[in-house]
């Protein structure tokens, strides 16, 4: 009955596809039937990273002077072979390292340190749960255990972000305490947020492992305009110094990177949104700049502007993207003060600098801040996921042996937490630019000849429309959309007049056609609606576009004269 189970399976894909079910997409993106949306994560982590849970893993060195050659190996980034055992699963011939910066010199004294394992060390094929390598960190500069994986938990519902949960540690039968167990930034994390992991990625620091910080640091000072995509020159050597390049599968890579930094660097403001949106993730990277600014991330691009983010150049839409990465001395009481454009007047940060001061970006960035504000930063949601997390790892963190910090600043730091969403929410809601009223858009709906939510068939062009509160106060509703699965959208005007599929005009539902096209293509689109004040304040629905979008696919015309008709399924077995 094989074969007769692939003939029925044929027949029924080609009668119906299910919206992106016959494509390939990234494990973050899943669609959901209720509200015809393609979401990018939205869904509680599972396997390896779920939070619910926490994993045992144990470290078994045959070695008596272990210890030491961690130590020996850690500026060479050495790997010691070891056996791993987690939850009962034995993984042999591991290897085993010290990793961090400040984590580990500013700890020199504990044994709690931070620790990275390979699995595929000596065989290629061996992973945990699909994932080759795993980080422990030690929760440096943080008593509460807590801010990386909550900060990470909040910030990957718009941003590719690690996953992070919890492990206890086991190292030769001794207990080692309590680790946030949070994912590494390659093949495999990019693989779970984009269409591939073919493309480039860098690290942001020096290849010689100097570490930058403060005027005259080993590396040169915070924001002295050399790791913060800054245009150096047409010579790539120039860039080779502060960023590592992690993988490549291309010849000549780093002209993609001076290409992204001549653009955004050079690009007189009044044309840079056309000019960076081909060789920039816009949209990400303003959610991305949102999210860092929202919790306060001094490990990040906003704070250092040179280090401590990765880039990663996309093949499929040959753009460049920012990576969230280190996120363990977030939400700090000292960075309660913030402001919506923290450091956005240094012109050594283009990120924030060249993109903020172009009008319609800085609406677009402010649209997303305000969505982090209301959702991520809602102090009730906030407090029930430290409660959640402090129920799991509390007992765990008392009886930890090798902990950085007592036990006393844990349950300190677990109000620090909890008081920092407060005070930095109340501080950015009262910013003048950022407590304005969006335009209140909502219904959307696209209709096709068969009706609404039906797929068009091929060559078909599509209605969509959006209702629009008090659209005397709109200056403009805009409908995005795109004939692929990832990449950048067109743009046009909807409007209430009667004429474009609206109903009646002037009755707050604006309306717009997609273009047909051929069977089997996935149509994303999203609108836009656009106030009639000084600033051009905007809104999205969905609201986390252009991550999250509405979605169809285009279904097959029916055609009069068939030459072949299928009429009997039989099974050749």
């Amino acid at each position: 009955m094989k074969n007769s189970f692939l003939y029925l399976s044929a027949l029924t894909a080609f009668l119906y596809i299910h919206p992106v079910q016959a494509q390939k997409v990234p494990e973050s993106m899943f669609f959901s039937d209720t509200d015809h949306i393609l979401y990018t994560n939205g869904r509680e982590s599972s396997g390896l990273y779920d939070e619910s849970k926490i994993r045992t893993f144990e470290l078994w060195f045959s070695q008596a002077d272990y210890w030491q050659q961690l130590k020996n190996n850690y500026q060479n980034k050495i790997d010691l072979p070891a056996t791993l055992v987690v939850d009962g699963d034995t993984f042999p011939n591991v290897g085993v390292r010290f990793k961090g910066q400040t984590s580990y010199s500013m700890a020199q004294n504990s044994d709690k340190k931070s620790f990275n394992i390979t699995l595929n060390y000596s065989d290629p094929d061996q992973d945990l749960k699909g994932y080759e390598t795993i980080n422990l960190n030690n929760a440096f500069e943080d008593a509460s255990f807590m801010r990386e994986v909550s900060y990470l938990h909040q910030i990957r519902r718009h941003v590719p972000a690690a996953k992070a949960s919890y492990a206890r540690l086991y190292i030769n039968g001794q207990s080692w305490g309590i680790y946030p167990n949070v994912q590494q930034l390659n093949g495999e994390y990019l693989e779970e947020w984009f269409f591939s992991n073919d493309g480039t990625r860098w690290r942001a620091d020096r290849p010689d492992g100097t570490v930058g910080g403060g005027p005259g640091g080993p590396g040169g000072g915070w924001g002295d305009g050399t790791a913060a995509l800054n245009y150096l020159g047409s010579d790539t050597t120039e860039y080779q110094d502060y960023y590592t390049l992690k993988s490549a599968h291309k010849a000549n890579p780093w002209d993609d990177l001076v290409h992204v930094c001549d653009v955004l660097n050079n690009t007189p403001l009044d044309q840079l949104e056309t000019a960076v949106k081909p060789v920039l993730d816009l949209d990400r990277t303003l959610w991305f700049l949102a999210s860092e600014i929202a919790f306060s991330d001094d490990d990040s691009y906003v704070y250092k502007g040179k280090m401590d983010y990765y880039l990663y150049w996309d093949p499929e839409t040959n753009r460049m993207t920012p990576l969230e990465f280190d996120g363990n001395s977030v939400m700090k009481t000292n960075a309660v003060n913030w402001g919506a454009f923290y450091n956005a007047n240094k012109v050594n940060y283009p990120l924030l600098n060249r993109l903020l001061a172009v009008p319609s970006i800085r609406q677009r960035y402010l649209a997303h801040l305000r969505t982090l504000i209301g959702d991520e930063m809602n102090t009730a949601a906030f407090n029930a996921l430290i409660d959640q997390y402090d129920a799991l790892i509390g007992a765990e963190v008392q009886a930890d042996p090798k902990k950085l910090y007592t036990y006393t600043q844990y349950t300190s730091e677990k109000q620090t937490l909890k008081n920092f969403v407060q005070n930095h929410r109340n501080t950015l809601a009262n910013n003048t630019e950022v407590n304005v009223t969006g335009p209140a858009i909502s219904e959307v709906v696209m209709r096709s000849s068969a009706g609404a939510w039906v797929r068009p068939v091929a060559g078909e062009s599509t209605a969509v429309t959006v209702t629009a509160a008090a659209p005397a106060n709109l200056a403009a509703v805009y409908l995005y959309y795109s004939d692929a699965l990832y990449g950048n959208f067109a743009k046009i005007e909807m409007f209430d007049d009667g004429q474009h599929n609206d109903g009646t005009a002037g009755d707050g539902v604006y309306g717009a056609a997609i273009p047909g096209y051929n069977t089997g293509t996935y149509v994303r689109f999203y609108v836009e609606a656009k106030a009639n004040n000084t600033a051009g304040t905007v809104s999205y629905l969905p609201v986390g576009a252009e991550h999250d979008v509405s979605l169809y696919q285009v279904g097959a015309a029916w055609a009069l004269n068939v030459p072949v008709v299928i009429n009997e399924v039989l099974a050749s077995n």
